[in-house]
């Protein structure tokens, strides 16, 4: 089974689409960070900005490294949101 990745803000118009699919054998959400600036280099610098979050099942994670992800979770990427 396949995951996907939802994208907001800048990091949705950037890669045109609002979700990409959660790559192959990432298990950890350092990893998944890791992953889509290999697999997208035009992006990486915004996919390693640390002010980009990411969130698994709706919440915050805090250490990366430690985060164990699955495809059957619910995994974002939230970049800082701006607006009034």
């Amino acid at each position: 089974m396949s995951g996907t990745v939802l994208l907001f803000g800048k990091l949705k118009d950037a890669f045109g689409a609002a979700f990409v699919a959660l790559p192959e054998g990432v298990g950890t959400a350092a990893e998944l960070r890791a992953r889509l600036a290999e697999l997208n280099p035009d992006l990486a610098e915004m996919l390693r900005a640390k002010t980009v979050r990411i969130a698994v099942n709706q919440e915050l994670v805090a250490d990366e490294a430690g985060a164990q992800i699955a495809a059957s979770d619910e995994i974002a990427l939230l970049p800082p949101l701006s607006g009034g």
